[in-house]
């Protein structure tokens, strides 16, 4: 039977990367196709960075193109600007993807953001392929731009998204609320079995410090400064678990020593990333403390949690406080602004909400009000109804 083979099945390409926001919303959206169409023929098309080794380790054929950001300041980010400019201007990741989506021959491509997207979804409307992007943030940046005016249907987190893409979208196009996909253990998960899978005890009032796979030197050095202040004067301390996601790398991995740690946290636990742990981690949380990132904040919300968010001051275009409005506007989390957090604000939150059971049920339930857990699902839906129009 030929690979092409109608009856094996439709072609899905899958486009993202750079960061976990990009790529697990992606992989989410595999999982749905996979649920509901067994046959399905998934290639994702990817940079060189996570994606690189989260889609072969999730079972999904991959292959990569030539592409890099132009984003980065100062003398270090340089020669990856020079190498991007190169890229664009050989229009060498627009004949990578117009060679692989001519040889797969997808029904549809999924686009779930970065500037891999780009090439990718240019080429699939130039070979009239039917395609979806997707968009979490909630301030639309230069390449989500670019995009909306390729695509067929730009799929948002936010239904106050719409008046922003409406206008950048050609003519006949879309603009649907979805919601940005996660991960399906988000929802399923018990408390109990998220606790079982890292080591920690259910029964335990747990915190969750997460600020990404590099981690962030302000949040932990912030975080660290909080659990000392609170040690000297809060006994209750050492009742409290802390699970702190220092980052797998760089200077922004610190944490309490054991022998620190032992004197007033004594069930704290530092590891340096987690990947597929990672809704364990939030099943077994009573509260997380994060960055702002449109895929942390789809997931707090499809589990329902209490959280603190402190949106990166770094990002692009401002988005990351944009995503955090909604659940802070509805009660379900507390923003802290990057440029104003240090250990004491940090400590003072904390011991506002950990003794507060019935403050961290409201946050809950407003978290919970925003969550969108069957978007995966519904993208996917999306993207098999376009596929069965499209005769090949």
């Amino acid at each position: 039977m030929s690979a092409h083979s109608e009856s094996s099945g439709p072609r899905v390409v899958l486009c993202g990367g750079g960061t976990g926001g990009h790529v697990y919303p992606a992989l989410s959206v595999a999982e749905a196709l996979r649920r509901k169409q067994p046959r399905v023929q998934i290639l994702y098309i990817g940079g060189d960075r996570m994606e690189a080794r989260a889609v072969p380790a999730a079972g999904l054929r991959f292959r990569r193109i030539a592409v890099h950001g132009l984003s980065g300041r100062g003398l270090s980010h340089l020669f990856q600007r020079v190498r991007a400019l190169l890229e664009l201007v050989l229009l060498l990741p627009l004949l990578q993807s117009l060679f692989l989506l001519r040889g797969f021959r997808p029904r549809v491509v999924v686009g779930t953001g970065g500037y891999v997207t780009g090439p990718v979804m240019l080429a699939a409307r130039l070979l009239h392929i039917p395609s979806i992007t997707l968009e979490g943030n909630r301030t639309p940046g230069f390449t989500s731009r670019l995009v909306a005016r390729l695509v067929d249907v730009v799929a948002v987190g936010w239904s106050d998204q719409i008046r922003a893409f409406e206008p950048l979208v050609r003519d006949g196009a879309r603009v649907l609320t979805t919601g940005l996909p996660v991960r399906r253990e988000l929802a399923t998960l018990t408390r109990e079995e998220g606790a079982q899978a890292l080591g920690l005890d259910p029964k335990l009032c747990t915190v969750a410090v997460i600020g990404g796979s590099l981690g962030s030197r302000k949040i932990n050095e912030s975080f660290i400064g909080a659990l000392r202040l609170l040690g000297k004067v809060d006994p209750r301390m050492r009742s409290v678990q802390i699970l702190h996601v220092t980052g797998d790398r760089g200077p922004g991995r610190v944490a309490l020593s054991r022998e620190e740690a032992r004197d007033f946290v004594p069930h704290y636990r530092a590891v340096p990333f987690l990947d597929k742990d990672y809704p364990h981690a939030l099943a077994a949380a009573d509260l997380v403390i994060t960055r702002g990132g449109a895929s942390t904040v789809a997931e707090i919300a499809a589990r329902g949690l209490p959280a603190i968010l402190i949106p990166w001051s770094q990002a692009t275009t401002g988005e990351q406080v944009r995503n955090v409005e909604p659940l802070r506007d509805t009660g379900g989390a507390i923003m802290i602004l990057d440029g104003e957090l240090n250990a004491e604000l940090l400590a003072s939150t904390l011991r506002s909400l950990l003794w507060d059971r019935d403050r961290l049920e409201e946050m809950a339930r407003a978290s919970r009000l925003l969550g969108k857990p069957t978007a995966a699902d519904d993208v996917a839906d999306l993207a098999l109804s376009l596929a069965s129009r499209t005769g090949r």
